[in-house]
């Protein structure tokens, strides 16, 4: 609402939204940003003067908010950064505990399954903000076991509907397909790139626009995203990891064929 405290968090900066920050100062008395992005660094200046910004390139927005206020942790809230910076790509700290892994596992699996399920969103952290066992909770181990059986379906359309290059693999999916599991995409992606041990770019089709989603354990992604993005247009951001270029609209095998002249003469380097 206009006139109230207005908060950014984990948005990574492009000129579009760095403008949109602006112009919702002239209505917000206060706009904090917050955010960790490596690629939103060149655009923190530009908005210093319409917001407060905190800004750090940092694993996660949990970690960064940890560092930032120098805050003291008790062993639950420790291990929820860590499950944070997780989710985001970094390795899993070197431990028999496997408890960390399955937390992660539950939290990605049960959202992914329906992002914009708010009311879950505010279930799962009242769940964090009472310190329950988040990976023993009936209704997110029935969500995640859910997200797992559809996440089995997209692996197996995306491995068929895919070109090999090497070192990375390109693989599509049309707009029925990228609606039946949008919530899974991203992490279709991750699952696929540790399948293969290559990078994993993969195209999905939407109503207005065309998403690429890029993974590397080498810690390519971004560069790979910059690479697209310069040659196809469109917004690029994220991490060494993961990361994401949005396109304007166009048909999937025109985008497909513009990739293909791109990733060619990367993989021969």
């Amino acid at each position: 609402q206009p006139g109230s405290e207005l908060v950014v968090l984990d948005i990574a900066l492009n000129d579009r939204i760095s403008s949109a920050i602006v112009a919702l100062s002239a209505k917000h008395p206060k706009v904090v940003v917050v955010d960790h992005h490596a690629t939103s660094e060149p655009l923190v200046e530009k908005i210093r003067s319409y917001a407060k910004v905190v800004y750090a390139k940092s694993t996660s927005t949990p970690r960064l908010l940890v560092q930032h206020f120098s805050m003291p942790l008790n062993p639950y809230e420790s291990m929820l950064v860590d499950v944070a910076d997780v989710c985001e790509g970094e390795a899993p700290p070197s431990t028999d505990d496997r408890s960390l892994l399955e937390v992660v596992d539950s939290i990605r699996m049960s959202v992914a399954f329906n992002p914009g399920d708010v009311e879950f969103m505010r279930y799962l952290i009242d769940l964090m903000m009472r310190t329950k066992s988040v990976h023993q909770d009936e209704v997110v181990r029935a969500r995640a076991r859910r997200a797992k059986l559809l996440l089995s379906s997209l692996l197996r359309v995306a491995s068929e509907d895919s070109l090999d290059f090497g070192k990375l693999k390109l693989s599509f999916l049309n707009l029925p397909v990228s609606r039946a599991f949008a919530g899974l995409i991203g992490v279709a992606a991750t699952e696929l790139s540790k399948a293969y041990r290559k990078g994993v770019i993969l195209v999905r089709e939407e109503q207005d626009k065309v998403v690429i989603t890029v993974r590397s354990a080498e810690k390519e992604a971004l560069e790979l995203s910059k690479a697209i993005s310069e040659s196809l247009g469109g917004v690029y951001g994220g991490h060494a990891e993961a990361s994401s270029i949005t396109l304007s609209k166009e048909p999937l095998e025109v985008v497909v064929g513009k990739l293909i002249k791109v990733i060619e003469p990367l993989v021969k380097r």
